[in-house]
């Protein structure tokens, strides 16, 4: 076959994709590529389903490192090792693993019981990173980093029809929603130490006596009574403080024609760009996913004696709090 004939063939391929239905059903477990529920779009409607519930995701800290100072069949036992455990562990805790992608393993909960089965995997795991693989393997620096994040999931079968040995390597799942790619964000930051950009900005709010209402006539039919006065000045004479972001303050701070400053939001008085560096727990979880999790063991001693903390943080894409800890069995 000609170069021409299989990108004629790929082309047809995306047209029918776009042309293709696609239906999701909702499920409270975990699918799998042979899940009949499940289809591929080619001259179909395609079949996903839906699936709301936590998503984790470990991978072994500094793994470049580590090899460039060990010897590769040291830590081709290290990956087999930890590896194992994971996914033994994760059956344990009521989880389906779903990815294996060099060291880093993401497993998917059935929705019943989701938050504490995930974290306490997730603890499980840190315990065997910290008391078991390190261990076992005493000259070696070993460190692994949890994230987990909870919401909906849609799931779709990806790939091509093939027989024989390449059967399984052709197709797989996609797992496409928010909770899949923050859980993933906060493994690439747990356990590590950060250095992090920011700006410290003194400002005067806005007056929000200053702001019209959009829809003044409806101010007395919700109840409420307007504060606007058109003399008002724009902005309060009192300061405060405030912590952005690099992006935040790009997105916010403006320069006129003239060389002046101008900030979105209230007066830009004055800023300074600072550095801070954050050391991020080896379990970092969304507040959906903590909340869930306190939510569902007020009573045990993590949740009672404050294990938890809420982490700073500048994660990308990641626009909750985020708690994070280093939890492990007492054996």
């Amino acid at each position: 076959m000609a170069v021409k004939d299989i990108l004629t063939e790929i082309e047809q391929d995306v047209t029918d994709v776009t042309k293709t239905n696609f239906i999701y059903n909702t499920t409270a477990l975990v699918p799998s590529a042979a899940d009949a529920g499940l289809t591929y779009e080619r001259g179909a409607e395609k079949k996903g389903k839906k699936l709301c519930s936590c998503v984790l995701y470990v991978d072994i800290r500094n793994s470049v490192a580590l090899t460039e100072k060990h010897h590769s069949l040291t830590m081709g036992k290290i990956y087999t090792a930890f590896t194992k455990a994971v996914l033994k562990v994760a059956r344990y805790h009521s989880g389906h693993t779903r990815n294996i992608i060099g060291d880093r393993v993401m497993v998917v909960f059935p929705e019943s019981n989701c938050f504490t089965n995930a974290v306490d995997c997730a603890i499980s795991i840190n315990h065997i990173s910290k008391y078991i693989i390190t261990k076992q393997f005493p000259g070696v620096d070993f460190k692994c980093g949890i994230g987990i994040d909870y919401g909906e999931l849609r799931i779709i079968k990806v790939g091509i029809q093939r027989n024989g040995n390449e059967s399984g390597e052709n197709k797989g799942l996609v797992w496409a929603g928010y909770p899949a790619n923050i859980a993933s964000r906060l493994t690439d930051n747990a356990n590590k130490k950060i250095e992090e950009n920011y700006y410290e900005v003194v400002m005067n709010p806005i007056n929000p006596r200053a702001i019209r209402p959009a829809y003044p006539s409806l101010i007395p039919f919700l109840g409420g009574q307007s504060t606007y006065d058109e003399k008002a000045p724009l902005y309060l004479s009192t300061t405060k403080t405030v912590e952005m972001s690099v992006e935040e303050f790009a997105g916010k701070v403006s320069q006129y024609s003239d060389g002046k400053l101008f900030m979105g939001g209230g007066n830009l008085i004055r800023f300074e760009r600072k550095i801070r560096h954050n050391t991020f727990s080896p379990i970092l979880l969304t507040e959906a996913v903590f909340e869930g999790f306190k939510k569902a063991n007020l009573t045990r001693d993590d949740i009672i004696k404050g294990y938890w903390y809420e982490q700073k943080h500048q994660i990308k894409n990641v626009n909750c709090k985020v708690y994070g800890a280093d939890v492990y069995w007492i054996i």
